[in-house]
């Protein structure tokens, strides 16, 4: 088995452990240390391969203090001017995500009916 084929295996089940990881930590949801541990863990294994993450997964926590998002628990979530803020309570950072592309697939659909 030469470098390039060890290397592959290394993402494969690093990836996989990052799924894993981040999968346990929505389950754990109520244990904040433990949820809090396995997102830093992912993360450090996503930087340590070059494995991104999905976004899926990403709009799940925070990325400066890696606390899972609750609704009105841990994070304030806001609509607005073609975005969904996502606002954390813990440490105040502000996530923005816009939604233009879901807005006008809606406009396609009402202008066809």
């Amino acid at each position: 088995m030469g470098w390039k084929e060890r290397k592959a295996v290394r993402k494969k089940v690093a990836s996989d452990r990052v799924k894993e990881l981040l999968k346990s930590s929505e389950l754990h949801k109520n244990d904040e240390i433990l949820s809090t541990n396995s997102i830093k863990t992912a993360v450090a294994i996503s930087r340590r391969h070059k494995i991104r993450i999905s976004s899926k997964f990403k709009r799940k926590f925070c990325k400066k203090c890696f606390t899972v998002f609750i609704p009105n628990k841990t994070v304030r979530v806001r609509t607005g001017k073609g975005k969904v803020t996502f606002t954390c309570l813990n440490c105040g950072n502000i996530k923005r995500i816009p939604y233009l592309k879901e807005k006008k697939i809606q406009s396609n659909i009402k202008i066809e009916s």
